[in-house]
This record gives C-alpha cells, sequence and structure tokens, in this order.
C-alpha cells in the first residue's frame, strides 16, 4: 500500500514543529515560530519560509541538519531558495 504524499504545508509545518520543540524555553523564537505556523495555517508557504529564515537569523535559533535538508527541498518546491540564502540560513546548522 502507498504512503500518502504529504503536501509542502505539511512538510513545512512539521519542520517549524520540531524547531520549535526544541526551543520551547525561548518565549522570543516561540513567538516567532508561532507567527510562522499561522503562515503555513494561512496557506502562505512562500511567506512563512521567508519569515522562519529571519526568524532564525533574528533569534540565531539552531537548526539540524536534516530540518535543513527539509526546508532547503521545501524551498526548491516553492521557488523560494532566496528565502535560505538571504539570511545566509546554512550558518544556523548544527550537528
Amino acid at each position: 500500500m502507498s504512503r500518502p504524499v504529504e503536501s509542502s504545508d505539511d512538510l513545512l509545518r512539521a519542520t517549524v514543529v520540531a524547531i520549535a520543540r526544541r526551543t520551547v524555553a525561548d518565549p522570543r523564537s516561540a513567538g516567532a515560530l508561532g507567527s510562522v505556523l499561522e503562515l503555513i495555517g494561512n496557506d502562505e508557504a512562500e511567506l512563512a519560509l521567508d519569515h522562519l529564515s529571519r526568524s532564525v537569523e533574528y533569534y540565531r535559533i539552531p537548526v539540524l541538519r536534516e530540518e535543513y535538508d527539509r526546508l532547503v527541498a521545501e524551498a526548491a518546491r516553492l521557488d523560494s531558495k532566496d528565502s535560505l540564502s538571504e539570511t545566509g540560513l546554512e550558518r544556523f546548522v548544527i550537528g
């Protein structure tokens, strides 16, 4: 039986939730990541990816390599690679 394909929004949401769980102790970054989730919920995945990148940069939120790889894949699907490159998101990758 084939596995259902997740939408870009679902994959982006799952990645943001994973980052939020790791950074729950910082209420500032938690608020920013909550805003990202709201954008995803409003079908604004491109804006959400951009806001996520800027939030990671501003709050210096660490991103695991696996999370970064998923974000790169989502950025390619959304044709929004510049959202990640403009902020230099890769410099926040750990592990």
